[in-house]
């Protein structure tokens, strides 16, 4: 059984009728990293706030565990492009916001303890605990985001375009972060990843899932073989990697033709 089911998934926003998600079917196991790739407006960020639980189906069911998704939960943590952190709070404070959530019984001293650690395992420093979001680069808010999710232990963790908006240098650095968060875990996380990078999806995931134009279907699904590991040196210079980057580009072009 798998862990993640997507069943004829259909979304409008009410209001208008437009379709942004239409029949969209896909079953995900435990511990596979996804990436959603497609165009800009395509319904990816749509499909992820889905599986988040801030969006509700028009039709059709996704089903964690067997359990059909109905609100948000701590089961599912979230990392946005924005950075989701509470601008009154410190970054210390906006991850020991979510750890009281997630573990209600523990002192003040172990939250502040846990929330320490998550911004070390993303490398930050302490002081950087009693800072306040606009006292960091962006660079280092989205550290502090992923420290937050990652510091739930959530089995799912879903990501959108987190690292749209800054630099290359930055955004590389972070790559590496998530893939060595991702590989150093006993018990990988299921990862949904949202990007309209190619490069990026075949570097990060071991499955890439492409979403067609709105009203969006699944028009490409493909399982990676990571037996060699892929790194940002032999990315460009692998013969099937770059087979793979231009077929991706080509699928998806194809869509955008065949809509016009």
């Amino acid at each position: 059984m798998s862990y993640i089911t997507v069943e004829n998934l259909g979304f409008s926003y009410e209001n208008n009728s437009r379709k942004i998600l239409e029949g969209l079917n896909l079953e995900v196991d435990s511990g596979e990293f996804v990436c959603i790739l497609g165009k800009s407006g395509c319904g990816k960020s749509t499909l992820l706030r889905l599986l988040s639980g801030l969006e509700m189906p028009t039709y059709g069911s996704i089903k964690l565990n067997d359990t059909e998704i109905k609100d948000a939960g701590l089961d599912r943590a979230v990392v946005f492009q924005d950075y989701g952190l509470f601008p009154w709070f410190s970054a210390g404070d906006n991850i020991s916001l979510a750890l009281k959530q997630k573990y209600p019984d523990k002192s003040k001293s172990e939250i502040k303890n846990m929330a320490m650690e998550a911004l070390k395992s993303v490398g930050l420093e302490e002081d950087i605990y009693y800072k306040l979001p606009k006292e960091l680069s962006g660079g280092m808010q989205q550290r502090c985001a992923i420290a937050q999710a990652f510091s739930l232990d959530s089995p799912v963790l879903l990501m959108d375009e987190p690292f749209g908006a800054i630099d290359a240098v930055t955004r590389a650095n972070l790559q590496d972060l998530i893939i060595n968060l991702y590989n150093n875990e006993d018990q990988k996380k299921t990862v949904f990843f949202v990007t309209h990078d190619v490069d990026e999806a075949i570097l990060l995931a071991n499955r890439i899932v492409v979403l067609g134009q709105s009203p969006s279907k699944i028009i490409f699904d493909l399982k990676l073989d990571k037996s060699t590991v892929m790194t940002r040196e032999n990315q460009f210079n692998d013969k099937k990697t770059i087979e793979l980057r231009n077929l991706l580009i080509k699928k998806i072009n194809e869509d955008i033709s065949n809509k016009l």
